[in-house]
């Protein structure tokens, strides 16, 4: 059997999700009959957390993201992460705040954007700086998951 390239695996591994209605709102699951290393991946991406649709929701966003770049290797991925996670990181405000909201652990992040990056005075800027902790934790999983299935 062929060693598949990176691409194809992020190509393989997006053709698992798909949207679904709940309601009015579109969400991102994982087809029935998803590899189980990518269930356990996207459920590590969760933390303690029970499954929550905006992390699904950035998993999906950060592969498709990757799709869109020529990645030959796991260093390729790391090349790009932190431009992908930048524009994920949610612009306008009510979108930040509700997801600050959406879980009490989400807290946590402002905590640690203000150790990493020092005292930070712009409420708004301190919120997208903890949005981008959160997703760049939901990157790292995606790309150790990338990284595995290339390496099998």
């Amino acid at each position: 059997m062929k060693k598949q390239t990176m691409e194809e695996v992020i190509n393989d591994t997006l053709a698992q999700f798909e949207y679904v209605k709940r309601g009015k709102a579109s969400i991102i699951i994982l087809k029935h009959g998803a590899p189980e290393a990518l269930r356990d991946s996207v459920l590590n991406a969760h933390g303690d957390r029970l499954p929550d649709d905006w992390i699904y929701n950035k998993y999906h966003g950060v592969l498709d993201a990757f799709a869109g770049y020529t990645i030959e290797d796991a260093d390729g991925l790391d090349d790009n992460r932190a431009e992908i996670v930048d524009g994920l990181v949610d612009v306008y405000t009510s979108d930040l705040t509700a997801w600050l909201n959406s879980h009490n652990a989400n807290v946590y992040y402002l905590t640690e954007a203000q150790e990493e990056y020092g005292a930070i005075e712009d409420g708004f800027k301190l919120l997208m700086l903890a949005q981008y902790k959160a997703i760049d934790e939901i990157a790292g999983e995606v790309i150790a998951y990338l990284t595995a299935q290339v390496a099998e």
